[in-house]
């Protein structure tokens, strides 16, 4: 299967830090979240390719992880394999109830954040814990008036945003910080601004959808072409020697998930009701 930004294969060759990045970012997301599924009858809701669907499964009682990818769930079932874990795609799944349901940058991509979360309401025991991620608005667009600059999001949120909307269906609602003191963050961060400012034509807050996206596949293409006359150097690929010595200097140690971490690119909430 093809390894893309929207769905995350566990392979130890990263071309650059932001791939690197996002992979550690990636698997301490679902190590945090080891707590709260201890003994747990869980459901991972979008699980991609599934590595993380095993992670949880080392800790909770039984696991269902379901994604709308039947390509995606046919490579789960063949490469993470455990006796409480069961993959399924979406309109698979029924009405039973879980203790938590994880649901891991997913948000950002649904037509509406309304409907998809009172269909994960529905699905939560009275008690049981909600847990989403999704990307940082606040260091990825310029407020008011820029669109995702990538092509598959439809919505991203800031803290605030992110936490209003989810207290309109939970009582308890915490919002975190995933990110890391270290430079190593830093450098994603400026990539992240870079990619912004970069993007800002293709983005308008006023543009309609189909056009956002036609452009911002235009703007790779012509990049592309570019790149392929040989006139700008691919600064997307870095040298293998450069990304062992990065992997040897950081780990998935390095990322946070708090309240205060000072970097961060990624947000989770816990949800819960009395």
């Amino acid at each position: 299967m093809e390894r893309t930004d929207e769905r995350h294969i566990l392979n130890p060759d990263f071309h650059n830090e932001g791939e690197y990045y996002n992979h550690l970012m990636h698997i301490a997301t679902y190590r945090h979240v080891l707590k709260y599924v201890k003994g747990k009858r869980v459901l991972d809701y979008g699980c991609g390719t599934g590595y993380g669907s095993l992670m949880l499964s080392k800790a909770a009682a039984n696991i269902i992880a379901v994604d709308l990818s039947k390509e995606a769930i046919d490579f789960a079932k063949q490469n993470y394999i455990a006796d409480n874990l069961t993959f399924k795609t979406i309109p698979e799944l029924t009405n039973a109830k879980f203790d938590v349901i994880t649901s891991f940058q997913v948000v950002e991509h649904v037509p509406s954040d309304k409907d998809y979360i009172e269909k994960l309401k529905s699905l939560l025991k009275h008690g049981g814990f909600l847990l989403l991620s999704t990307p940082d608005k606040s260091i990825r667009l310029f407020n008011y008036i820029q669109k995702p600059w990538n092509a598959f999001h439809l919505k991203e949120y800031s803290s605030d945003s992110f936490g209003n909307l989810l207290h309109n269906y939970f009582t308890k609602v915490e919002v975190l910080k995933i990110g890391s003191k270290s430079d190593f963050v830093r450098h994603e961060i400026a990539r992240i601004k870079k990619q912004r400012l970069i993007s800002l034509p293709c983005t308008l807050f006023f543009y309609p959808n189909f056009l956002r996206v036609f452009l911002l596949h235009l703007q790779v293409s012509i990049y592309k072409t570019i790149k392929g006359s040989g006139k700008v150097k691919d600064s997307s690929i870095q040298d293998n020697s450069i990304m062992k010595d990065l992997q040897a200097k950081f780990t998935v140690d390095e990322i946070e998930i708090c309240k205060d971490v000072p970097f961060s690119t990624d947000l989770i909430a816990i949800c819960s009701n009395d």
